[in-house]
């Protein structure tokens, strides 16, 4: 697996801190993000490299992936590197159909999910509970990023009046519904 995400650089697949640097410089990132990059342990750095050579993060990503790598490691004791080189980010790395931006949109979000695996079990659950509502396209149910605020938001598209009022209805119905109700008990973190 560690071969396919393996990216060259200066021919021997090592970033060397003078090289990190160089690229913290063209990519306009700060001293303090460089500084904690170059403090990891080097097979974290080369991993961190890795990703940042193939799928170039802006620093706000680059600072979320060290982050959550760090709260990974030191809750579960992997290093950051063998986080990268798990068989879920592997495969979306080494997936032909995505394009670069896709790849580290997804890689972000697994890694969100491995830092947050409680809020991303609630966030499933809450997902199948509107797919059990059993709504029309047109109505949409979401919660905030991260379920902050506790809120839920319903959105209703309508091109017509008595669209409209039928997706009232229907949203009236749906509200009846157990899974309606377990919306807001995920809300609350009872699962």
């Amino acid at each position: 697996m560690q071969a396919s995400l393996r990216v060259t650089w200066q021919g021997n697949g090592v970033m060397s801190d003078e090289r990190i640097l160089e690229y913290g410089r063209e990519k306009g990132f700060h001293a303090q993000t460089l500084e904690r990059w170059l403090s990891m342990a080097e097979p974290d750095r080369e991993a961190i490299a890795d990703l940042a050579q193939a799928l170039k993060p802006s620093e706000n990503h680059l600072r979320d992936f060290l982050d959550w790598l760090d709260e990974i490691s030191l809750r579960d004791g992997v290093s950051p590197g063998k986080v990268l080189l798990s068989e879920p980010l592997v495969r979306i790395f080494s997936d032909p159909r995505l394009s670069r931006s896709d790849k580290l949109k997804r890689i972000k979000e697994e890694v969100r999910r491995l830092r947050f695996p409680r809020l991303s079990r609630i966030e499933d659950a809450f997902r199948g509970a509107v797919h059990e509502m059993g709504l029309s396209p047109q109505i949409q149910v979401a919660v905030p990023p991260g379920l902050e605020g506790g809120t839920v938001t319903v959105r209703l598209k309508s091109a017509s009046y008595e669209e409209l009022k039928r997706l009232v209805g229907e949203l009236g119905r749906a509200l009846e519904t157990d899974s309606a109700r377990r919306l807001f008990e995920l809300l609350r973190g009872e699962s």
